[in-house]
């Protein structure tokens, strides 16, 4: 890691008013070290490039602490982490949160795991498993006062997914594009019927002017017994795809 790395971060950061002192930042500096190492080795990310790795992973991970308010000592579950964002960047900066990181890659977990024992991070644990069979287990169902997630998949499938983990007046909080309207309108019903209901949607820009969204779902009651379906059903057949009268 590059003491420019550390500069850049810190000054791009501050640009979107995100302050970072530099001990946090060297350990930031560090775990891209790590994911640009295990990259070469596995598929992490296709973005290892310094300037668009700084914006498009960790300030971009770091806007849900800039815009949702955790108490001390959350516990947070990062559904579907991948190379561990948004929830390694977030743990970093907040060291009091208690942090699971669920994908169902083996690789990437092996990775995850590697990562966590080398930046030193307590309370954070690391599990291989689809977000379907974890919400089955007692261990994991309602547990969490946070959900995260940066995948890929429609609100209606991630929804699904994590409602399932979040306790009640918990928050599940989808990290969205330019345009979630038609993703909002979609998941509606499922939202509702999964226990939930959408108290927020967060503009905020990146470096460069790109623009995304959190959506902050918020856990009203629990969800059904019969939710979330088997593995891979939520994303091949989502829930209701329009919104309740």
């Amino acid at each position: 890691m590059s003491g420019n790395f550390v500069d850049r971060l810190m000054r791009l950061a501050g640009e979107c008013g995100i302050e970072i002192d530099r001990e946090k930042a060297e350990l930031l500096g560090n775990f891209k070290d790590e994911v640009v190492e295990w990259n070469n080795k596995m598929n992490l990310t296709a973005l290892v490039e310094e300037e668009q790795f700084i914006k498009k992973h960790i300030i971009d991970s770091l806007m849900i602490l800039k815009n949702i308010d955790f108490h001390q000592g959350t516990k947070l579950v990062d559904v579907g982490t991948g190379a561990g964002f948004p929830g390694i960047p977030v743990k970093i900066m907040r060291q009091d949160l208690e942090v699971l990181l669920m994908d169902s890659s083996r690789k990437k977990t092996e990775f995850l795991k590697y990562a966590v024992k080398k930046l030193g991070l307590k309370r954070t644990d690391v599990l291989c498993a689809r977000a379907e069979e974890a919400a089955r287990n007692i261990g994991y169902r309602e547990k969490y006062d946070a959900a995260v997630s940066r995948a890929v998949s429609a609100l209606n499938t991630l929804v699904e997914l994590c409602l399932p983990l979040v306790k009640v007046e918990g928050v599940f909080v989808a990290m969205k594009g330019e345009d979630p309207e038609p993703e909002i309108e979609e998941a509606g019903g499922a939202v509702a019927v999964l226990g939930g209901r959408i108290r927020d949607v967060i503009p905020y820009e990146l470096p460069g002017g790109l623009r995304r969204h959190l959506i902050v779902v918020e856990k009203i009651q629990e969800t059904p017994e019969k939710f979330p379906r088997r593995p891979g059903i939520p994303e091949k057949r989502p829930l209701f795809m329009k919104k309740f009268p």
